[in-house]
């Protein structure tokens, strides 16, 4: 039995596993077979009009450069990924008015990031029409989340982590732990067990007795396949965003549909991020896209996730509810989430991610 269980195969599962295994703990990572939450949004290293967000967000997210920075470096000096494949720090662009512009400009004064205010006009490429105003920060950027995945997992395999692939269904207490059931029989269980099961934790947490505010909501995206340089930095407007690759590759995201549960693209989400893609790119109205996708993000009431103990159930953790920031917010995440698991003094105060003690509901697990 391994000392840390963890439910996901996520980005911030995958994250939690890597934390842990560095801090000396054995892990089994038990994932299911739908695509993790990253699949909906494009790899952006920021908050959408971070400004906007909660400090308890930004807390998790101001750094994630430097974060990212750090772990594809390991991943590639280590062979896991092809150096320079990963991360594209080119820049972001964001789209705003005046007052927008002002805000954008505290809040980077306050969290230590560059920016400066810079109309579509001096930016490079043949990205988008002329004359409209934003902040630029030059600092900022996106990963390639598809191969970022495939990476932590070849480095936690060769770090001894077991991943397991099933459904997790149900769940059975034995004396003071908790068994995690799968689908087709199989069970496991841990002295500690991470749960991070992305928009499939909610429906989890309920047989534990606990009620999160929590939903699905589903993205779409495009990819077109442009040349290396069309696009030069992350584009964010009200309406959506581009988001460049090394390799020409753009993204055009996201649609939003909160209740969605379903995986599969649209005709009507293929529209919508068509005319998006030609308003920011006009070139575009004579492209096709090469691929539509779709994803599922793990919702939440509140702009910040929920990370720690689960109330009455010894042993058993969460991390969950980073709805469209779930890639940024990771690292920080799984370090705050380790750190708690293995008693070490926590670099950011935990508190305010906490599961309340409210949200055990009435027909607790805990009653059965």
């Amino acid at each position: 039995m391994s000392d840390v269980l963890v439910l996901g195969g996520g980005i911030v599962a995958l994250l939690s596993a890597l934390e842990l295994t560095a801090r000396g703990a054995s892990v089994t990572i038990v994932e299911g077979d739908q695509p993790p939450a990253s699949w909906a949004g494009g790899g952006i290293l920021s908050p959408l009009y971070a400004w906007r967000q909660s400090s308890l967000l930004n807390q998790l997210t101001f750094d994630g450069v430097d974060r990212y920075r750090r772990l594809v470096g390991m991943l590639e000096s280590d062979g896991y990924a092809p150096p320079g494949g990963l991360l594209n720090l080119n820049g972001m662009w964001v789209q705003g008015d005046e007052k927008e512009r002002e805000r954008a400009l505290r809040w980077a004064s306050e969290w230590g990031l560059n920016c400066e205010a810079q109309s579509s006009d001096g930016l490079s490429g043949r990205m988008m029409a002329k004359g409209l105003e934003g902040v630029f920060f030059p600092g900022l950027g996106n990963v390639r989340n598809p191969g970022l995945l495939k990476a932590l997992r070849a480095c936690l395999q060769a770090r001894g982590v077991k991943n397991h692939k099933a459904r997790i269904s149900d769940i059975r207490r034995q004396g003071r732990n908790v068994i995690f059931l799968a689908e087709d029989g199989r069970q496991w269980r841990a002295d500690k067990t991470v749960v991070g099961m992305g928009a499939g934790t909610g429906a989890l947490l309920e047989k534990l007795g606990v009620q999160l505010p929590l939903f699905p909501a589903k993205g779409e995206m495009l990819l077109y396949q442009l040349s290396p340089g069309d696009v030069s930095s992350v584009l964010l407007t009200e309406a959506g965003y581009l988001i460049p690759r090394n390799d020409g590759a753009v993204l055009v995201g996201s649609t939003l549909r909160k209740g969605d549960a379903s995986f599969y693209p649209t005709v009507s989400g293929r529209y919508r991020l068509e005319r998006l893609a030609q308003t920011l790119m006009p070139e575009l109205e004579k492209a096709r896209p090469a691929y539509h996708w779709a994803g599922v993000r793990p919702g939440s009431d509140r702009d910040y996730p929920f990370i720690g103990a689960v109330p009455g159930a010894d042993g058993v953790y969460v991390a969950t509810g980073h709805y469209r920031n779930g890639l940024v917010a990771a690292p920080a995440t799984a370090e705050l989430l380790a750190q708690v698991l293995c008693g070490v003094a926590p670099s950011i105060d935990p508190s305010g991610y906490s599961l309340p003690s409210s949200s055990r509901s009435s027909s607790s697990f805990l009653r059965r």
